[in-house]
């Protein structure tokens, strides 16, 4: 009984904590916000960095329930990933709301109008108003802080931002052209200063003292040479490349007393990198990466491995000996000390050395709603703050890395007995190089100044100065240099004087009212060639629109498609043209001012250019041989080997193209050992009597390709006089390369008897081979898919012409010129103007993954030129100006290939003639 009793009682009193809520009001559920944020670490990752990372945004969760961070993740272009990454996704309306700002990227972006101040963000969440944390409905907040409150807000931001980033981060307010008013654009989440990082088992390898670095240039360039390997392509450096190698080699170009950018007496950033020491960082940068050296008589083309995305890998596996990377102040590395080893950027000639300054920070982006602005503002104060500096101290030594945490994190939070344990000499590193930290670009449009700089350092990569005195060749590259200063100038600042302007305003007056006649009759043209080849008529002969409307009933879901996904974004673009277009700030009508600057623009001009020679060798090179691989299947015998050989050739077509351009990235390997350069060496090792053999036949067949080019116009009499003409410059060309190698000695009347004496080539790294390379892989993959068109023609030709061309004693090749090609001359004729349009509009995924538009822009045709200025320069009413003009040269094809389908005479077998 006593026993049921207490049962009851501890029942009753487990159930009071209901009882005395139930007439309680309960709390109202606060809204979930979600924003995306930068800089979140990939959950697999083991980094102890990763680590600490997720445990101050677990302790963030904790504090911040309602809170969700989702990792922010977009494509990225190769050698421009910081750039490229958040600026498309931003142009594509899923922005990361905690942004990641560098120095470079600030003014860009403070223009732009992409960052919120930070200081009012943080006088909302710390006033005593409430109302200064609300909004309404259309997100308009209902208060404001009070001048106070920001100027509190303003000191305490102050207090977490380095001496050297406090005029980065408190800037004018570009975007509202406002230069007086300042405010905090980002917070500072860690300061970096550049230093040397060394494989200490390569020196020993190489015989170097592993405790000893560089410590000048003379330094660098010798351990270089020693640690390099060819044979198991292992480089004594390596140098970021891309579109923005200048970064790359900043430490050099900053060592030497060189600068990217110098603000003027006006308050105006310009381009200040046109000095003789950048030209002799860039001359030593040369030797470094392109000088030939001898090392127990073999011939090495260089010590540094100029890249972008594959050197991590090759630095993980031991194929680097050196790399500049960057120390972090809180955390100075996380590498394993037994391997790597951390030395301050080598002096210079001059006895000066440099280290490029940066910082991480983190801004909120403006396009966000208030309550994620607010959610961000949080999570960036918690990150920068105190207690996560704690977190992630603690992670750093649970993790076995305490030894490489700042001395004044370890005595700040208690690990007093680690502090006699931490090298001096990196402690000692870190503050040399902030000793000698200048800091990255900053100032008003320097965000790709980058980019202006990389293109004088690679055309004087691709210069060969082996025979030239230094001073000669630095003589040279400061020319290139001061060319280069002058143009970037002009687009940094696009200081034109007003007559040059009102001249440039009306020859584009001129081009877009010829871009405006050249689509109306493009139009027009279209609406007579389909109308005449498809009457709709009464049995009185009378057109009637009543007979039309089945047909307009089942076009309709094509047509509202096309029209809602073409013409309507087409339309837009029109408009766009004339707009300097902002995604954030209020967009302003600018006139025909697109227009006048692309214009003049060389870029636009060589962009055209390229585009041009890419569609020539798309053209010259691939359109003949889906053609010839069909008639080939065609002829063979058995059925059996029909369907093997037809699925092999098409099995390229189930692979990416982007995937495939990768594979051939691997196969493009510049050094000896690559794959190519491997089967292409191998010929030096054939007897004399077998290489003179092998080039007589190479050679035969080169003159046999002229032969044919020539010679089948002038055997075939339905080939169409434009097709003839085509043929012909083909030919003439071929005899102009001809002549041409022999008058410029690249081959000589010896060349032709006796051994190979063949060199590794550089395939896509050279400027001279990219474009042929990007186009090779795209010629491969699409072969097999193109020729399925032709097959299925071959099959419509009536087998009683064979026979018939049997019993007359044809060969094959006169069945193929008399026969075959035409009747598929009409087909031919359409699929060559379609190959031509696709071609001007095509390959910029393919250029992007193999090239990136390098090596020194020589594969940046017009259509990257495009991409790049639209979704990583944000100049959309200049990309939609390049657009417009790249889309009339078009007009003329799509009207021409139009006429020729409204020609075409469709039989009931399945063949198709042109009429007339």
């Amino acid at each position: 009984m006593r026993r049921n009793l207490c049962l009851i009682a501890v029942l009753l009193l487990s159930w009071l904590p209901a009882f005395s809520t139930m007439g309680a009001k309960a709390e109202p559920e606060q809204e979930k916000i979600v924003f995306r944020a930068m800089g979140i670490r990939d959950p697999s990752s083991t980094s102890v960095d990763a680590v600490a990372q997720r445990e101050v945004v677990r302790a963030f969760m904790v504090d911040h329930p309602n809170v969700e961070i989702e990792p922010f993740s977009m494509p990225e272009v190769q050698g421009s990933g910081m750039d490229s990454g958040p600026l498309m996704a931003i142009a594509a309306g899923i922005p990361p709301h905690a942004m990641y700002v560098n120095f470079r990227q600030s003014s860009t972006y403070v223009e732009q109008g992409f960052l919120d101040p930070l200081e009012v963000l943080l006088a909302r969440l710390h006033s005593d108003n409430p109302k200064v944390r609300e909004a309404n409905k259309s997100g308009k907040w209902l208060a404001d802080p009070t001048e106070a409150e920001i100027a509190a807000a303003l000191e305490k931001i102050r207090t977490r931002v380095p001496t050297q980033a406090w005029d980065v981060v408190y800037r004018s307010n570009e975007s509202r052209g406002r230069p007086d008013e300042k405010s905090v654009c980002a917070i500072p989440t860690g300061t970096l200063v550049m230093a040397l990082l060394y494989r200490k088992d390569l020196f020993y390898e190489a015989g170097l003292d592993p405790e000893i670095a560089p410590k000048d240039w003379d330094e660098l360039l010798t351990m270089s040479r020693k640690l390099t390997v060819p044979e198991r392509q292992q480089y004594g450096m390596m140098i970021i490349g891309g579109p923005t190698i200048s970064w790359g080699a900043y430490s050099f170009l900053v060592s030497n007393g060189a600068r990217a950018v110098a603000e003027d007496e006006d308050g105006q950033w310009r381009a200040a990198y046109g000095n003789r020491g950048s030209a002799e960082a860039i001359e030593f940068l040369w030797r470094l990466a392109k000088q030939p050296f001898e090392r127990d008589g073999q011939k090495i083309p260089g010590a540094a491995k100029i890249g972008t995305a594959e050197l991590g890998l090759m630095w993980e596996r031991g194929q680097i000996g050196m790399r500049f990377s960057y120390l972090n102040e809180e955390l100075l590395s996380d590498i394993n000390p037994q391997l790597v080893g951390i030395a301050p950027v080598p002096f210079s000639p001059r006895g000066t050395r440099g280290s490029e300054l940066n910082c991480r920070m983190m801004g909120v982006f403006a396009g966000s709603t208030p309550q994620q602005k607010l959610a961000v503002m949080e999570y960036i104060w918690f990150i920068t703050g105190e207690e996560a500096q704690r977190i992630r101290t603690k992670a750093y030594v649970d993790g076995g890395m305490g030894l490489f945490v700042s001395p004044d994190q370890l005595k700040k939070f208690g690990y007093n007995r680690l502090l006699a344990r931490v090298p001096k000499g990196w402690k000692d590193t870190f503050e040399t190089a902030l000793v000698h930290g200048v800091p990255e670009p900053y100032g008003r449009n320097t965000q790709h100044i980058y980019r202006y700089m990389s293109e004088p350092i690679h055309a004087a990569l691709e210069m060969d100065f082996t025979n030239t005195p230094e001073e000669e060749a630095v003589d040279q590259i400061h020319a290139l240099l001061k060319t280069s200063v002058e143009e970037a100038n002009t687009k940094l600042l696009g200081n034109i004087p007003p007559a040059e302007m009102r001249i440039r305003r009306i020859v584009a007056g001129v081009v877009v009212f010829v871009i405006a006649v050249v689509f109306i009759w493009g139009g027009v043209a279209l609406w007579k060639y389909f109308t005449k080849a498809a009457p709709v008529t009464t049995e009185a002969g009378n057109k009637s629109w009543k007979h039309r409307w089945p047909a307009w009933l089942m076009m309709f879901p094509a047509l509202a498609l096309v029209f809602g996904w073409m013409y309507v974004p087409l339309s837009g673009g029109l408009v766009l043209a004339f707009t300097d277009y902002r995604l954030v700030t209020s967009t302003s009508l600018v006139g025909l001012d697109n227009f006048a600057e692309v214009l003049y623009d060389t870029d636009f001009w060589m962009g055209l250019a390229r585009t041009v020679l890419f569609v020539t060798l798309m053209i010259g090179l691939g359109f003949w041989p889906p053609i010839l691989l069909a008639v080939l299947l065609d002829e063979v015998p058995t059925p059996v080997l029909k369907y093997i050989f037809r699925t092999i050739f098409y099995l390229p077509a189930i692979i990416s193209g982007v995937i495939i351009m990768f594979l051939w990235k691997q196969l493009y390997d510049p050094s000896e050992f690559g794959v190519l350069n491997q089967l292409l060496l191998s010929a030096n090792d054939m007897p004399a009597v077998v290489a003179t053999v092998v080039k007589w036949i190479v050679g035969a067949f080169w003159l046999s390709l002229i032969w044919v080019l020539i010679w089948l116009p002038l055997k075939m009499d339905e080939m169409g006089t434009a097709m003839k003409l085509v043929l012909w410059g083909a030919g003439l060309a071929f005899i102009g390369v001809t002549v041409g190698l022999f008058v410029n000695g690249a081959v000589g009347v010896t060349d032709v008897v006796g051994r190979f004496e063949l060199e590794p080539l550089r395939w896509a790294d050279s400027p001279g081979m990219a474009m042929f390379c990007v186009v090779l892989p795209t010629i491969w993959a699409g072969a097999g898919p193109g020729c399925l068109l032709y097959l299925a023609a071959l099959k419509t030709i009536p087998g009683d012409l064979y026979e018939a061309a049997d019993i007359d004693g044809a060969g094959l090749w006169h069945k193929v010129c008399y026969v075959m090609l035409p009747r598929l001359k009409f087909l031919i004729g359409i699929q060559f103007i379609a190959a031509v349009v696709g071609a001007f509009k095509g390959g910029t995924d393919f250029i992007l993954a193999l090239t990136g538009g390098g090596p020194n822009d020589a594969t940046m045709i017009l259509a990257l030129e495009i991409f790049v200025r639209t979704f990583m320069d944000l100049q959309f009413g200049i990309g939609t100006a390049m657009a417009w003009l790249l889309g009339v040269l078009l007009v003329g094809f799509t009207a021409y290939q139009m006429k020729m389908l409204t020609r075409a005479d469709f039989s009931a077998a399945g063949s198709s003639e042109g009429e007339g």
